[in-house]
């Protein structure tokens, strides 16, 4: 089984056919919503604090041992394909070419017929990625002058990054230095991290994410 065929057999086993985009947290009904800001916005001190909640919070889902998928969404525009030498990919050891999965996706946010994206796909295990200089570029995408940085074009950025833990059925997505979101398949995998991150919960969601672990507790 090719890549592309295990990542859609492993969204329709654990999360129902869903097909991931942003917000991920308004997609999907078990799922948590982080605030990375603290302070002025940016300074030195912003972004050391933007980094250090996004890795804490990637740690506390992810191993170096566990098997994922690291999936890339770019926007299309012309006949413009995903490089395989492109910033995300190149943060990935050992990656050989014939194992990353290609799909074209339409109509994720609009039904305008413009609305086209590449997509590419690795299964690898985490310790292969350094998923510390990918969570620094998403935060710097609206700073230019910071590195490292995503690849931008048109004014905008191009590019959503998902990773997914296959064992856990979790996937994490931070949008940019403003927040990040987890969902899963089960909510009972998610209770741990929202009792000990609680402080972090962005206020404007709380009261959706705490009936929702409310929730779980009235299923056990």
């Amino acid at each position: 089984m090719n890549t592309v065929a295990e990542y859609k057999k492993f969204l329709n086993s654990k999360f129902e056919g869903f097909e991931i985009l942003k917000p991920l947290f308004y997609s999907w009904n078990i799922s948590l919503r982080f605030d990375l800001q603290v302070g002025e916005t940016n300074t030195d001190e912003y972004f050391r604090i933007v980094q250090k909640r996004a890795n804490t919070l990637f740690e506390s889902v992810f191993n170096s041992n566990d098997e994922i998928f690291l999936v890339l969404n770019e926007f299309k525009r012309r006949k413009r394909k995903i490089r395989v030498r492109n910033f995300v990919f190149s943060q990935v050891k050992n990656l050989e070419k014939d194992k990353i999965g290609y799909r074209r996706l339409s109509r994720l946010y609009d039904v305008d017929k413009f609305d086209r994206w590449n997509q590419g796909i690795i299964k690898t295990t985490m310790g292969q990625v350094n998923y510390k200089n990918i969570l620094a570029a998403i935060g710097h995408q609206d700073f230019p002058a910071r590195e490292p940085r995503l690849d931008l074009f048109g004014g905008f950025t191009s590019k959503e990054i998902y990773f997914i833990n296959i064992e856990k059925s979790l996937i994490f997505h931070m949008y940019d230095d403003r927040g990040l979101d987890i969902i899963a398949s089960d909510v009972k995998t998610l209770r741990p991290i929202y009792e000990k991150y609680n402080d972090w919960i962005l206020d404007d969601d709380r009261k959706t994410i705490y009936e929702q672990m409310k929730l779980s507790e009235t299923q056990n």
